[in-house]
């Protein structure tokens, strides 16, 4: 064969190496997707997710729904143009979920702490609002961060008062909450809403700092209604419950 076929051949097959190369290189980015969501009046894998003693434990008809987001990290550029064509994921930069000079496993620890925080915040604004003294246990593995406050309050008031705070509906939100019972913003928000949507919810209960992003990323048929403090939240359920139309974001 002539040298000039030879390089040409050889060319084309490192310009194919190199393609595949790019392709499936880790880039610094990671994706974020809709995550499953959980009824915290509910069971998962066989055990309550919040169990109330030292007062009678009320059934409720319908569901209040913690919604999460999944990352999926190290992917490639190909994963990340699919991703960023697919109108339910997001891609972002690594740093984003991970800060530098942090581990996997130290922001796992961060989100850990963080989940148990918020699990002690809702007990303490939960039986302020009941009013009377119980217990609380809440077993849910697998969940980090500080953004299931919210539901889980209101998980626990329901549980521990005779009243559905469903009303046979199937609600879902997400948001924070601290000693106060103030609601904050929280993170993923637009993947957050088509879980909500795709596991059945019927309302979405939005922090007042994440209107404007839940705005530009509205699920058609979910309305939202938008939420700063734990009695907004109450008021916006019991708006919703009697055919009502609580304050929209």
């Amino acid at each position: 064969m002539k040298r000039r076929g030879i390089l040409l051949i050889a060319g084309v097959v490192v310009a194919a190496l190199l393609a595949v190369g790019v392709l499936t290189f880790p880039l610094p980015y990671v994706v974020l997707q809709p995550g499953p969501t959980v009824d915290t009046l509910g069971s998962r894998d066989g055990k309550e997710v919040i169990t109330v003693t030292g007062t009678p434990a009320s059934v409720s008809a319908g569901q209040l729904r913690l919604t999460t987001i999944q990352v999926r990290s190290d992917i490639s550029f190909s994963q990340a143009f699919s991703s960023w064509f697919n109108g339910d994921d997001a891609v972002a930069p690594r740093d984003v979920v991970y800060p530098p000079g942090q581990t996997t496993k130290e922001v796992q620890q961060v989100n850990t702490e963080a989940f148990q925080t918020s699990e002690s915040s809702a007990v303490v604004v939960a039986k302020k609002k009941v009013g009377h003294p119980f217990e609380v246990a809440i077993d849910l593995d697998k969940i980090g961060g500080p953004s299931a406050g919210l539901m889980f309050t209101l998980g626990i008031i329901d549980k521990a008062t005779p009243e559905d705070l469903t009303g046979g509906k199937i609600i879902a939100g997400t948001g924070t909450i601290d000693d106060a019972g103030t609601v904050g913003k929280i993170g993923g928000i637009p993947q957050k809403l088509v879980g909500a949507k795709h596991d059945g919810a019927q309302i979405f209960l939005v922090p007042e700092g994440n209107c404007d992003e839940a705005l530009k990323n509205a699920v058609p048929g979910l309305p939202m209604a938008k939420v700063a403090t734990i009695d907004d939240a109450l008021t916006a359920l019991k708006t919703f419950t009697s055919g009502g139309t609580p304050a929209p974001c």
